[in-house]
């Protein structure tokens, strides 16, 4: 299980699971607070985007938008397996 407040760990998972379903992974700095995410799939589209929160405990609404907005590429509860 990912603990929701942890980014690193939120971010392994995430990395862990574009792997699985052979996407790539795109970071860049939004702000000190968050980073935007982008999954390519092979043909070079992107697949989703996604904010990340650096710092999710603070904003768990942020980490609980993120995992409603990967459900459709990842499954439900991704962030829970």
């Amino acid at each position: 299980m990912v603990e929701r407040d942890d980014y690193a760990a939120i971010r392994d998972r995430l990395v862990a699971l574009a792997r699985a379903h052979g996407l790539r992974c795109d970071w860049a700095e939004t702000s000190r607070r968050q980073r935007f995410l982008l999954l390519w799939d092979p043909a070079g589209r992107v697949a989703a985007r996604a904010i990340v929160p650096l710092y999710p405990g603070e904003t768990p609404e942020l980490v609980a938008a993120l995992e409603r907005g990967l459900a459709t590429l990842f499954g439900d509860d991704w962030l829970e397996d």
